[in-house]
């Protein structure tokens, strides 16, 4: 049997759980700016791929700050 291809829009509920992060935690990322989301009426919704890229930027950015206070450091 064929599994059902995930939606790309996903509600809070569902991007808490892609995300494990706890309602909270999202609300406050909604409240300064720092995930992106649109409203659809009165409720935040998110794109998977959209969050997906956020993911992959915030990796990077926290590497590229790792390697410039740890390992450039020490040369």
């Amino acid at each position: 049997m064929a599994k059902e291809p995930k939606s790309e829009l996903m509600t809070a509920e569902e991007t808490c759980r892609y995300l494990k992060i706890t309602p909270r935690t999202l609300y406050r990322y909604l409240r300064s700016r720092r995930i992106p989301a649109f409203k659809l009426g009165k409720e935040w919704r998110f794109v998977r791929s959209d969050l997906e890229q956020w993911i992959r930027d915030r990796t990077r950015a926290t590497l590229a700050s790792y390697r410039t206070r740890y390992i450039d450091v020490r040369r």
